[in-house]
């Protein structure tokens, strides 16, 4: 038993060095395009490549609530389950408390999809609907 420790110090010491020489938290790693317009984020690689934006389209109702649509293709020929949330915005841009939770969907092989909410209060100017896989 004696002569283990030797070598439990060097292998100590091997990594209390190795942790030295960590340079900080590692850089997001990021793809081209992960914003698909304005007002739609594909949050994974997965969607991003996926999914299409092929129509969008909002309107304030009568009671001053925001109603939003978007017509969502899947590009590949299998479904594709995604879940899609939707943040709305005030007229500045800044995020009202007002936000779905994510719905999951199921965008039909090669074929587009409807995707429609209403914000739960008035006062919402814009939005901004994230999609992703699970």
């Amino acid at each position: 038993m004696g002569s283990d420790v030797p070598v439990k110090r060097v292998i100590l010491a091997a990594m209390f060095l190795a942790g030295c020489a960590w340079k900080g938290p590692m850089a997001a790693q990021t793809w081209p395009g992960v914003e698909v317009g304005d007002s739609v984020i594909t949050l994974d690689k997965a969607a991003y490549k996926l999914v299409a934006v092929q129509a969008e389209a909002n309107e304030t109702l009568p009671d001053g609530r925001l109603k939003v649509k978007l017509e969502l293709a899947n590009l590949s020929a299998l479904d594709l389950p995604v879940q899609i949330q939707t943040l709305f915005r005030d007229a500045n841009g800044m995020l009202l408390g007002d936000a779905t939770p994510f719905e999951m969907q199921v965008l039909p092989g090669n074929a587009s999809a409807l995707y429609e909410t209403t914000s739960l209060a008035p006062g919402a100017a814009s939005f901004t609907v994230q999609i992703k896989t699970p």
